[in-house]
């Protein structure tokens, strides 16, 4: 496979220009067969992030912002046209940002991180016990390691460096680049998401002016519990306003 800048990526298929945007801990292999599917009637760009698949890591204490840049320049680089972006989870807060690029005409955001958490009790009370074992730590009385039971699987699953990646990305808050959002945007969602509930989907579609918001069955990777149902609903969105042109 080709690579630009250190990130790995492929291309398939001709037509109007899609780029595939993974989600977080995954590659462009999760895209397979949506890939295989779109690729029969369009132009389609999947591509790994720095740090995921078989591209190199990302550069020291990288942010989102990072994130957008690289793929900011693969658009401006190698696809040189006007693009959809696909972005599930994490390539969903990379969509936001870059919603505002000269190049991308249209934003399919799937099961999207990027909206900040509602936090509830539960949460509030592992915030407050996360808080004291730190400073027990900080005052050399705990062990740095009793940190670690209050990191999420994802967080636990990456080495040093990138753990500090990892906090940067989700502490990041993106609303007000949603806000900014004027070109069309379809929101496919799984109504049994864990991961971004669904009320994000339901403030995404509220705060992105003319969005149009999918419930689908299934949970975080909609696009693989429910291929059938998520291929149709882009493929609408995609072609729609063709007939009238």
């Amino acid at each position: 496979m080709p690579k630009f800048q250190g990130m790995n990526y492929e291309v398939s298929g001709q037509g109007k220009a899609i780029l595939l945007l993974h989600g977080w801990g995954a590659s462009i292999n999760c895209f397979a067969q949506i890939n295989r599917e779109l690729s029969q009637d369009f132009k389609v760009f999947a591509i790994d992030f720095k740090g995921f698949g078989a591209s190199e890591p990302p550069k020291q204490n990288a942010t989102i912002f990072d994130y957008a840049q690289d793929i900011s320049k693969f658009i401006d680089c190698v696809i040189k046209e006007p693009v959809v972006l696909v972005g599930h989870s994490f390539g969903g807060r990379v969509s936001l940002i870059l919603a505002q690029h000269l190049l991308v005409n249209k934003i399919i955001l799937v099961d999207s991180a990027g909206l900040k958490p509602k936090i509830n009790l539960s949460k509030r009370i592992k915030i407050l016990k996360y808080k004291r074992a730190k400073k027990q730590v900080q005052l050399g009385k705990k062990p740095a390691s009793d940190l670690l039971k209050f990191g999420s699987k994802d967080y636990l699953a990456l080495n040093q460096e990138m753990r500090k990646v990892f906090v940067n990305v989700v502490n990041q808050d993106l609303s007000e680049f949603a806000k900014k959002i004027n070109k069309p945007t379809l929101i496919l969602w799984g109504k049994s998401d864990k991961e971004t509930p669904i009320y994000m989907a339901r403030k995404l579609h509220r705060i992105i002016k003319n969005s149009k918001l999918e419930i689908l069955s299934g949970a975080h990777f909609v696009f693989l519990y429910n291929p059938h149902q998520f291929l149709k609903a882009t493929y609408n969105f995609l072609l729609e306003g063709e007939q009238n042109v």
